[in-house]
């Protein structure tokens, strides 16, 4: 089974926990996925993610939750605290019956991945771009000291003091 976010492609279910295993397994903060677009023709944007990076604030208790969950947890908090924001809801605990995550309960780090979620890319921009455009795997090392033209999240890094020590888009 699928799922198939508003304007994307199929997605499938278990790609947040594959996600999961790669990143943990090389201790990075978070992976995306881009995904092409229904709705643009030829375009990249979020399909899915995995956070695996520093919490500012739980609402959820840490015990409540195996370690393997919690990732997996805050991954979704931050796309429903993305959708809500996306959406103009103000009052966003009124939507919810279990705790919702506001912009104060984030730290730099959730809120550099939770931007990139507002990130499109046309064939040959970008990183994601240029990966399809080429039909290549690409990496960059030390992503946040690259030009803006390379990598356009470099700024964004940046100003949230992201190390970016690699990015690779396949």
């Amino acid at each position: 089974m699928a799922h198939v976010a508003q304007g994307q492609q199929e997605v499938p279910d278990n790609l947040r926990k594959q996600l999961a295993v790669a990143v943990r397994s090389v201790q990075w903060s978070y992976a995306i996925f881009w995904s092409q677009s229904t709705r643009q023709q030829g375009v990249l944007e979020w399909g899915d993610g995995y956070y695996n990076g520093d919490i500012k604030t739980r609402k959820v208790e840490a015990m409540e939750l195996k370690p393997d969950k919690i990732g997996l947890q805050r991954s979704e908090d931050l796309r429903e605290l993305y959708k809500s924001l996306l959406g103009g809801e103000t009052d966003l605990q009124a939507k919810s019956s279990s705790p919702v995550l506001s912009p104060e309960d984030l730290s730099d780090e959730e809120w550099y991945y939770l931007v990139c979620m507002s990130f499109v890319f046309n064939p040959g921009e970008g990183l994601p771009g240029r990966a399809l455009t080429n039909k290549q795997p690409i990496w960059l090392c030390n992503a946040q000291y690259a030009d803006s033209k390379v990598f356009s999240r470099s700024l964004l890094a940046k100003s949230a003091s992201i190390q970016v020590r690699r990015s690779i888009c396949i």
